[in-house]
């Protein structure tokens, strides 16, 4: 391949430096799923197990079928039932079961609209300031949130700080998706994208809620979760080349490239990369991302 027809995605090969980018990945994503499921066992409904002294309730008994009867005995000295539960949700702490279950939904509901509310905003800070600035700041702002989320005390101070965990977790999974796609081999996206994503952090997140055993301690655990990916980026990780290329910041970019993906016998390098800059100028590409953007959450 010529100079004329080289693009800096020419450049990237398999290395360290992308294995290290595929590691970052992993130590994001991880804190990513257990963020966006996390409701999944803090808003778990627990099963009626007595209502006073005298009734118990069978557990082969109906949902239904169990809350009627304990609507029934409310009025008769049952208004506080002993449940049975596997996780200490939220429900299980604030008594929202049976009908009243709904209301954590709807909880759900609007934390859901920080995740999609994050995807947009962070898209377009890491445009302006850098990628590698808003996994920094996504991570930090989950980790944060996540300690403050913890310590609330009503459904609706929850929800808040949650919705404002949902705001980081969906800014962090738009603004890694494009970072690891500029950073990896053009040959090598989709197994990589196969390999290094949601569906094998299930595992671990169980794990995880399996010894948190109730919602606080694992808001605190998906915080610490966070400080190893933090930590990795802080010391490894450099900003991407394409969007150092797409600011105009040509030799620090193809200082990244020389130093971490090893190209440092590549001489036509900088007439490659001052042609791609060109392109970019002419065309409007500094808007390419967009399109990967809005379609990384419904992957």
């Amino acid at each position: 391949m010529d100079v004329e027809t080289k693009r800096l995605d020419d450049y990237i090969s398999m290395g360290r430096y992308v294995i290290l980018i595929c590691v970052l990945a992993e130590l994001m994503i991880l804190p990513q799923v257990s963020s966006i499921f996390y409701m999944m066992y803090a808003g778990a409904s627990p099963s009626l197990s007595a209502c006073g002294e005298d009734l118990t309730f069978d557990p082969e008994l109906d949902e239904k079928e169990a809350c009627r009867l304990y609507h029934q005995l409310a009025s008769e000295n049952c208004s506080t039932p002993s449940l049975r539960y596997e996780f200490k949700s939220v429900n299980v702490e604030w008594n929202y079961i049976c009908e009243n279950a709904n209301i954590i939904k709807n909880s759900i509901s609007i934390q859901m609209i920080g995740v999609l509310a994050g995807s947009l905003v962070f898209g377009q800070l890491s445009d302006l300031y850098g990628r590698r600035k808003g996994l920094l700041g996504t991570m930090t702002g989950v980790a944060l949130s996540s300690l403050i989320t913890a310590k609330s005390t009503t459904l609706v101070h929850f929800t808040v700080i949650r919705t404002i965990v949902g705001f980081f977790t969906g800014g962090g999974i738009a603004v890694l998706n494009v970072f690891v796609i500029e950073n990896i081999p053009k040959r090598h996206r989709m197994w990589i994208n196969m390999v290094i994503t949601w569906s094998p952090n299930f595992i671990p997140m169980a794990v995880l809620a399996w010894f948190s055993a109730d919602w606080r301690t694992l808001t605190v655990v998906n915080a610490i979760a966070c400080v190893p990916g933090i930590l990795f980026c802080l010391i490894w990780i450099r900003e991407s080349p394409q969007w150092l290329l797409q600011r105009g910041r040509i030799s620090e970019a193809c200082e990244i490239m020389r130093r971490d993906f090893e190209c440092s016998e590549e001489s036509n390098l900088n007439d490659v990369v001052e042609k791609e800059y060109q392109l970019i100028c002419r065309d409007g590409s500094r808007k390419k991302t967009l399109l990967i953007r809005s379609s990384v959450l419904f992957r």
